[in-house]
């Protein structure tokens, strides 16, 4: 029988929990809206309703939650992956598009903290590249280029595929601001937003499959 110690534990998993994932997501929304250099820990533990001890009492500094708000959307967009990797080539790369939109739109935040980071090179990006993303590309480089080699897609290197999917996808939602200013719809609407899905699912998915482009004469 559990001891009354164990109960407790057991009991306080849950809350722990939940006290970190509201610490996540506060942190979320002050590196976005800051950057890191900005950003401190009071404020993180005033958006996430808790004082400053407990917040160092889960992450001991802010370089720790700031590598924790990385990690789980990394996790995030690997997940999607998973979700994906046993349909056939079209159908999973297609899934994994549309996929990477929804989840984007749904995680802005976050998101546009770990591009910061890629974009500025940070202390975090090579570290959290090698441990998630190498094996991630290297696996599904490997079921792009058997679909190339089956005749499905036109052959290419793999890797220029997944920065197509990356450009088609992420990009979007970085110039949103911009599109805002120009469109007469909201780039963030989720209406709008499914129609991007499936618009970034369709051209990828065309291009890979479709034929190729004419090249002008060289003289």
């Amino acid at each position: 029988m559990p001891t009354l110690a164990t109960q407790r534990a057991n009991r306080d998993i849950p809350q722990a929990d939940g006290v970190r994932q509201r610490i996540l997501s506060a942190a979320e929304e002050v590196f976005a809206e800051r950057g890191y250099a900005g950003a401190t820990t009071r404020e993180i533990a005033e958006r996430a309703s808790i004082g400053k001890r407990m917040l160092f009492y889960y992450y001991p500094s802010k370089d720790t939650v700031y590598r924790a708000v990385l990690e789980r959307i990394i996790q995030g967009l690997v997940a999607i992956y998973e979700q994906t990797r046993n349909a056939p080539g079209p159908i999973g790369l297609g899934d994994s598009i549309e996929g990477i939109t929804h989840f984007t739109a749904q995680n802005l935040p976050a998101m546009k903290v770990w591009l910061r980071e890629i974009i500025d090179d940070g202390p975090h990006l090579e570290s959290l590249t090698r441990r998630y993303m190498t094996s991630l590309y290297d696996q599904a480089g490997t079921g792009v280029a058997r679909n190339m080699d089956a005749g499905v897609f036109r052959p290419s290197d793999p890797m220029h595929v997944f920065a197509s999917v990356g450009g088609v996808t992420l990009f979007y939602f970085l110039i949103a601001p911009m599109l805002r200013l120009i469109w007469d719809r909201d780039p963030l609407d989720p209406a709008v937003v499914a129609e991007r899905a499936t618009v970034a699912r369709d051209m990828l998915l065309n291009g890979l499959a479709g034929t190729p482009a004419p090249k002008e004469a060289t003289s």
